[in-house]
């Protein structure tokens, strides 16, 4: 699901491009002096429910560098009105994080009690933890009641902990809190982990000593590997949560401190962090300058509006109790293609060949039309030359050769194809586990045991052991001399693997040229059937044009002789014959003259997938995923759900300027104009 508000939020500065040459690049001078904790807009869309934020001076400056600066370089902007378009820009975010609250803190189920939950695990984890996710009200509020204490002290950060633990504690959620109020307790550490890394990168790359371990580079281009079906909204893992709450900044060594120093120069040369802001040699310090805060409040941010997004779309879901007027929209389309598509036969097989789990054809006036999948083991030159040999040689012997024996030694020569495991670039690539002699798939790539193993050799394995940020000790691992084995029994050696493999059964009997087999037999669903056969394509097919595609390919009942070799189509369309009782999950092996040995997987009857009767049969289907009625449903909600989202993320900003909720202060920012 595309997430539409997450699109206006302005990009966090990289530090990539931090290290860059922009401050070199006569783009804007360096000013030192520029007082960058001004604000130069105060925002408020709701007086009675909200404080007014402020956006400060430093926010342009990292915005520009961010990415106002392309607009000078590549698009024509002057530097003026690059800096107004990256404060409509602020300002626009301001306002659909401030109506987020509003609506957050209206809708939040969670008790005061699981809100303190919260709030006492982290503290309990981390004491100085709640300092960096303080909101600039609870900074400056803090600093107003402690003068004396000085800035990323230990006694600042704790106390300022200690000020956000008071604050909030006790509390219900409110649209005037910090951000991390409004977001679970993973998230959190997360945003502060990921924040760790990035301090983390910033301090290596101002380290100038070589890396201590020189290896070899591995060239090699990877193949294709499966788009598997992702969870969304997956929830972190409890291991990986105290993954996030254990990582730590490496600040040992004067090396690293430093390159910290160096960095933290860099940072107030180029406008990013004000000269008054200083920092202890602990990360919690380092954290709490007001880029990499930012950065963590950023990623709060972010999933807010993640949850704001979900509640809007909420609102506008449709569900299977909707079925009528989901229906009526599936009526107007048919409606809409019969008038496009009927007596336009080349309209209409273009449109089935782009059928996907968002695009649909549900009018079709032409029966037979289906969808196949395809695996493809091609003959090598020298088996190719010989079978030409053959019959050229049969053809001598008997002045010419019948399509029958032609076939024949297609078939006898298809067997003896060489089946190899191509899968060496995943290997090298780093898609598996090494464990005992072997590489072993994640069921992130394969779908089946039987094969996730690497069926191949190494030549050598170099390891290297380096020490992460954590202080551990990482191992890794480069492959040389990846090789796939070949199938045993050639042709034949495949064929008993592939009846395993697709029939998900042990004993399934081999593969036989020409003889159709189905997942019925097996009692097995065809999904099932089919990824176990995607498991097989991408381990040994060499038409990788059908990998990762949706349904495979079109087999026409009119057009399809014309467009594929011979005996592809005749594989499609016995594979597809309904009057035999053959259709999604019948297979069937064969040889082609052209190319090797082939197998096809009807997919799905384009008549039976895409076309409904009535409205009880779609109504029927609703609920049961990768059906057509549920794939329209999901289409249906996208579409409608972002037009309305869209809309009103629209109104919010319109409203916002137009009722006053915004102040400039051009006067701030006004030396950041000149030209």
């Amino acid at each position: 699901m595309k997430k539409f508000l997450l699109k206006i939020l302005t990009v966090v500065i990289s530090v990539a491009m931090i290290l860059g040459t922009l401050a070199s690049c006569g783009l804007f001078e360096i000013n030192t002096d520029r007082d960058l904790k001004r604000a130069v807009a105060t925002v408020c869309v709701d007086s009675e429910k909200l404080d007014s934020e402020d956006i400060y001076k430093r926010e342009l400056v990292s915005g520009f560098m961010s990415y106002g600066y392309m607009y000078v370089q590549s698009y024509g902007y002057t530097v003026a009105d690059t800096y107004e378009l990256i404060l409509d820009n602020l300002i626009n975010n301001k306002i659909i994080l401030q109506n987020a609250k509003i609506k957050l803190a209206e809708k939040d189920e969670r008790s005061v009690a699981d809100l303190d939950a919260v709030l006492e695990a982290i503290n309990k984890s981390d004491d100085k933890a709640l300092a960096l996710l303080a909101s600039q009200k609870d900074v400056d509020a803090f600093t107003a009641e402690n003068p004396d204490l000085i800035f990323g002290s230990d006694d600042y950060l704790k106390g300022l902990a200690n000020k956000v633990l008071n604050t909030y504690k006790g509390k219900d959620l409110s649209a005037k809190d910090a951000a991390f109020r409004f977001v679970d307790e993973d998230v959190i550490w997360k945003a502060i982990a990921d924040t760790k890394e990035s301090v983390k990168g910033l301090i290596e790359s101002f380290m100038d000593e070589e890396d201590e371990h020189e290896h070899e580079d591995v060239s090699y281009t990877t193949r294709t590997a499966p788009k598997m079906d992702e969870e969304e909204d997956e929830e972190i893992s409890a291991e990986e949560l105290e993954k996030y709450k254990s990582k730590k900044i490496n600040l040992a060594g004067n090396e690293r401190v430093n390159a910290l120093n160096e960095a933290y120069d860099r940072f107030i040369e180029l406008g990013l962090i004000d000269s008054s802001e200083v920092y202890e040699v602990n990360e919690h310090s380092v954290l709490n300058l007001s880029y990499f805060k930012s950065a963590i409040t950023a990623a709060l941010e972010t999933e807010m509006i993640e949850k704001f997004e979900d509640l809007l779309r909420d609102e506008q879901k449709l569900t299977k109790d909707d079925a009528s007027i989901l229906w009526e929209s599936y009526a107007q389309l048919q409606a809409a293609q019969k008038e496009q598509y009927t007596g336009d036969v080349t309209s209409l097989e273009t449109a089935l060949g782009a059928v996907s789990d968002s695009s649909f054809v549900v009018y079709n006036e032409l029966s037979g039309y289906a969808y196949v999948s395809h695996l493809l083991i091609q003959y090598g030159d020298d088996l190719k030359a010989e079978l030409d040999e053959a019959i050229a040689e049969h053809k001598k012997a008997n002045g010419s050769i019948t399509t029958a024996k032609k076939n024949e030694l297609v078939n006898e020569y298809a067997m003896k194809v060489t089946a190899t495991d191509l899968r060496s670039s995943w290997v090298q690539a780093g898609y598996g586990v090494y464990e005992n002699g072997k590489v072993r798939f994640t069921d992130d790539y394969v779908y089946t045991d039987w094969l996730a193993t690497f069926d191949g050799n190494i030549e050598r394995i170099t390891a290297h052991s380096e020490e992460n940020d954590d202080g551990e000790n990482v191992l890794h691992f480069n492959y040389y001399g990846v090789t796939g084995n070949d199938v045993e029994n050639a042709g034949a050696g495949f064929a008993a693997l592939a009846a395993k493999v697709i029939a998900g059964d042990e004993n399934a009997p081999a593969l036989e040229l020409g003889k159709v087999a189905t997942v019925a037999d097996y009692a097995d669903a065809k999904e099932d059937a089919k990824n176990r056969f995607e498991d097989l394509k991408f381990a040994y097919s060499t038409d990788e044009g059908n990998f990762n595609n949706y349904l495979g390919y079109l087999y026409s009942p009119i057009t399809s002789d014309g467009q594929y070799v011979k005996a592809f189509a005749d594989a499609c369309a016995l594979v597809t014959d309904a009057s035999k009782g053959y259709g999604a999950g019948s297979y069937v092996m064969f040889g082609s003259y052209e190319y090797g040995l082939h197998i096809v997987l009807c997919t799905e009857i384009a008549a039976d997938y895409l076309l409904y009767a009535d409205e009880a049969e779609f109504t029927a289907d609703i609920e049961t995923e990768g059906t057509v009625a549920y794939n329209f449903l999901e289409a249906t909600n996208d579409l409608l759900e972002s037009n309305y989202i869209s809309k009103l993320a629209n109104k919010y900003v319109q409203d916002g300027k137009k009722d006053g909720c915004v102040t400039r202060y051009e006067k701030v920012y006004e030396d950041l104009l000149e030209e």
